[in-house]
């Protein structure tokens, strides 16, 4: 893949390369990692180690997963031969919060994949010099300030839990929304699953769940609420930073069941989250709603005094297993 550089360096003189030459880097000496096998490769490792940066290149995934540990930034192509850059992000952001910058095309619904599994930016092909020199220190210097803030300002330790409240169900709950404790910020769910946001984590029967960053959000904001549907285009926007009123196309939607998926996995039970067909997801507890599903039919008249026929019917319990 050409990363097509509007401003290679060939073309310039050193009188009119003075845009690429501003004043020190944001933090000096920092290591950049060129994820990428495209013949301009070396143009790009070139603008970065004009900046006082160090700068290498790796070309497949592997080695990208391999090394990046050794590094400050990473710059990340999508398209390399082995892994393709959101497989790459999405391993890397389960163990590490290195800066990331991406090379994206011009469809937007690849940049959203990039953005929400957890590249820092992107940066559209062809891309200008100076327009990526800016996002590099831009980047590092977010980093940098987040580093200083967790020294100068290490995390407090959790403060003793508050008087137990119970947790009124949301406004248009059903009648059976399961228990739901909130012992001042730690959330309870039956007496089985505990989240602790202060400390991002999340147990089920005092088992700790090995959760990715994703999979907690979801989780912890499917329990701020348990029994209450949550739609996919609010999973998207509240989750994934998806853009308020986009419509939800289909790679979304996998998006949103794969974790859904994984998360069941982890929960050991896939009734842990419900899927109400048509609408969205919602916090269960396996075995709690279960019923004689035959006892009785799904759809019935609204009210008692309604007959079989008119047409007006609600849905008693909708809930998929998908």
């Amino acid at each position: 893949m050409s990363f097509d550089v509007r401003h290679p360096h060939q073309s310039l003189t050193l009188g009119n390369a003075e845009h690429l030459t501003s004043p020190g880097p944001a933090v000096p000496g920092a290591r950049v990692l060129i994820a990428s096998d495209c013949p301009a490769v070396e143009i790009l490792r070139q603008d970065v180690v004009r900046q006082n940066y160090s700068a290498t290149i790796a070309t497949t995934g592997r080695a990208v997963l391999e090394t990046f540990a050794s590094y400050d930034l990473i710059l990340l192509d999508t398209d390399l031969p082995d892994l393709d850059g959101v497989s790459v992000s999405r391993a890397i952001r389960q163990i590490s919060t290195i800066p990331i910058i991406a090379f994206a095309s011009a469809d937007e619904i690849e940049k959203v994949l990039l953005l929400e599994t957890g590249c820092d930016d992107c940066i559209e092909r062809p891309y200008r010099t100076r327009d990526l020199i800016a996002r590099i220190k831009a980047v590092l210097r977010r980093a940098a300030l987040a580093q200083i803030h967790t020294s100068q300002y290490p995390a407090a330790v959790p403060p003793a839990p508050a008087r137990q409240r119970v947790v009124p169900p949301p406004a248009g709950a059903r009648h059976d929304t399961l228990p739901h404790e909130d012992h001042g910020r730690i959330v309870s769910v039956a007496d089985r699953l505990v989240i602790n946001p202060a400390l991002r984590e999340s147990r089920l029967d005092g088992r700790l769940l090995p959760l990715t960053r994703k999979e907690y959000d979801l989780l912890e904001l499917l329990a701020s609420a348990p029994g209450r549907i949550f739609d996919r285009a609010e999973l998207m926007t509240k989750i994934w930073d998806y853009p308020a009123g986009m419509p939800i196309n289909a790679q979304s939607s996998r998006t949103i069941d794969t974790h859904v998926s994984s998360l069941r996995r982890k929960l050991g039970h896939r009734d842990w989250i419900a899927n109400v067909r048509g609408v969205g997801f919602r916090l269960d507890v396996p075995g709690r709603r279960r019923t004689d599903r035959g006892a009785h039919p799904r759809l019935v008249p609204v009210g008692p005094d309604e007959r079989p026929g008119q047409g007006v019917l609600r849905l008693l319990d909708a809930t998929e297993s998908a």
